[in-house]
């Protein structure tokens, strides 16, 4: 498979595209780390810092793996990557969810409406209960850019407004 970018690269690999793009996140901000075998970038633990609510996001890799510059103080605890075009796979969720954030105060586990990631990221979060952890799951679906006629057809993704919510979310988490 050969995957073009915009700036005229030709990349052979897509797993190496999507995973440098994470890495590099890390590179810029100490204050994340990076699950290179399971595409999550999550909050570094801090000793100092007072257990609160943890906030899931993520989604497939089509435009870059978008979410995990959403991961930081006030915002997400990790972002959860796919490869190109296509959703993380529920394990790779729930390795976040049992792994990579503090579940004592429980989960929040937030994606945008589209197929693949509302079942692989709503299937961690049932796997996240089993487990003895408190996790809800909520999937975005209101879109200005898909009116009410078409949202019956395709679905409404909730790619209007997904930033403020994971914005406000993050946000209340943070107060604890």
């Amino acid at each position: 498979m050969l995957t073009v970018s915009l700036a005229k690269h030709f990349f052979s690999d897509p797993t190496h595209l999507v995973n440098s793009a994470l890495h590099s996140l890390t590179l810029t901000n100490p204050s994340l780390a990076f699950d290179r075998q399971n595409k999550i970038i999550y909050r570094r633990p801090c000793k100092d810092t007072e257990s609160k609510v943890s906030i899931i996001s993520g989604g497939g890799s089509g435009h870059e793996p978008a979410f995990a510059g959403f991961v930081g103080k006030g915002m997400l605890t990790a972002s959860v990557a796919g490869t190109i075009f296509a959703s993380p796979s529920a394990e790779q969720v729930r390795r976040a969810l049992l792994q990579r954030v503090d579940g004592s105060k429980g989960v929040l586990v937030i994606v945008m409406n589209y197929t693949g990631d509302v079942m692989n990221f709503g299937l961690a979060a049932e796997k996240g209960n089993a487990a003895g952890i408190k996790t809800e799951f909520f999937a975005i679906s209101d879109d200005v850019g898909v009116g009410r006629e078409k949202g019956g057809k395709v679905g409404r993704r909730g790619i209007g407004g997904g930033v403020m919510v994971l914005k406000i979310v993050g946000a209340l988490a943070e107060t604890g």
